[in-house]
């Protein structure tokens, strides 16, 4: 990359609102991620930076007191906390009327709710009621994660671990409305265990 190009890109991403600064995105998904493994040292690191880039944000607060929640020894409250923070700063895009690729993923997995719960609770397939809202939902997830396969930006969408996900996901999705309708409960569980992976995966690492 040019210097000039370099120097461009960087004071965009300087200049652009904390919500949709990719350097803050990052720096929530690490914290994030650091908390998943219980590696509460690191993701305090991780969420200081945050705090200092969300100066003067509201959010801030939020950094901060996941920090003090990993002082106390409570990472459960310090995820919470940083999921919180996701949330904030995705309502923040949609009042300003900015999306970017982490919204379709963090929609897409809001979608996908409506699937995971034939995984937490089997269905009755004998009832063809549930056989259909079991392939609607899978559809209606398949349509989400498209469209963020379609969103992403070009580097992102060769990234050899995201087409892993995604085509991982797509390929598990379009199998679910073939096992509900043969009435295959095991087939089912093992498939919605299987989605909920790579959702969770492409929540972490992109959302």
């Amino acid at each position: 990359i040019a210097p000039v190009a370099r120097m461009t890109r960087v004071a965009a991403q300087t200049n652009a609102p904390a919500a949709a600064r990719e350097s803050v995105l990052a720096e929530r998904r690490l914290a994030a991620g650091y908390l998943r493994t219980l590696n509460g040292d690191l993701a305090a690191l991780a969420l200081e930076r945050l705090a200092k880039a969300l100066q003067g944000s509201p959010h801030a607060a939020l950094a901060t007191d996941a920090v003090a929640a990993i002082d106390a020894g409570d990472l459960p409250r310090a995820a919470e906390l940083v999921e919180q923070l996701g949330e904030r700063l995705a309502a923040d895009r949609r009042m300003a009327g900015t999306r970017i690729f982490t919204d379709c993923i963090r929609e897409a997995s809001t979608t996908y709710r409506a699937l995971d719960v034939f995984r937490v609770q089997r269905p009755d397939l004998s009832a063809p009621a549930t056989r259909t809202a079991v392939a609607d939902a899978a559809r209606a997830s398949d349509a989400a994660f498209a469209r963020c396969e379609s969103e992403a930006p070009a580097a992102v969408r060769a990234d050899p671990d995201f087409r892993r996900l995604i085509d991982g996901a797509r390929a598990s999705l379009g199998k679910v409305p073939q096992a509900a309708t043969a009435s295959d409960g095991d087939l089912l569980h093992r498939l919605l265990i299987e989605l909920r992976s790579f959702e969770q995966l492409l929540l972490f690492r992109f959302g």
